[in-house]
C-alpha cells in the first residue's frame, strides 16, 4: 500500500466517523486539560472596578458551566472575584456571609444595584449643584 493510499484511508476515516474527527481535532488543536484551563481562567476572573455585575456574572457562569463544581466552591470563587465595594458589605452582612452560591449571587446583585443607583444619585446631585452655581454666577 502506497503512502497516498494510507493518507487517503485516514482522511476517509475522518470523513465517515465524526467522533474520530473530533478526537483528532482535540488531539492536535485542543487544550491538553480543558477543565484545568477553565478552572485557571475562573481563578483569574475578577470584576473590573467600573463594570456592573452582569458582565462578571456572564463570564462566571460561562466558566462554571463547564466545571460541575459544588455549591460551596462556586460561592467561594464567586466572592473572590468581586471588588471590595461588593465584598465589604457582604462580609459585614447582618445575617452573615452567604454560604450558598444562589444567596451569594442574589446579595451581590442587590449590592451592585444599590451602588449604581447611589452613583447615579451622586452624579445627579453634582449636576444640579453645578447648574445652580452657574445660574447664580450669571446673576
Amino acid at each position: 500500500m502506497g503512502r497516498n493510499q494510507e493518507d487517503q484511508g485516514i482522511l476517509q476515516d475522518w470523513l465517515s466517523d465524526w467522533n474520530l474527527f473530533v478526537d483528532k481535532l482535540r488531539q492536535y488543536f485542543g487544550l491538553s486539560d480543558p477543565v484545568g484551563e477553565v478552572a485557571n481562567m475562573l481563578d483569574n476572573l475578577h470584576m473590573k472596578p467600573g463594570d456592573k455585575i452582569s458582565t462578571y456574572n456572564v463570564d462566571f457562569m460561562r466558566y462554571t458551566s463547564q466545571l460541575g463544581w459544588r455549591n460551596s466552591v462556586l460561592c467561594y470563587h464567586y466572592y473572590q472575584g468581586l471588588p471590595n465595594r461588593i465584598q465589604d458589605p457582604i462580609s459585614t452582612w447582618e445575617q452573615g456571609k452567604p454560604t450558598s452560591f444562589q444567596d451569594m449571587y442574589a446579595l451581590a446583585m442587590t449590592i451592585d444595584h444599590c451602588y449604581w443607583e447611589r452613583d447615579h444619585e451622586h452624579h445627579h446631585a453634582r449636576q444640579v449643584e453645578k447648574e445652580a452655581l452657574e445660574s447664580h454666577s450669571q446673576k
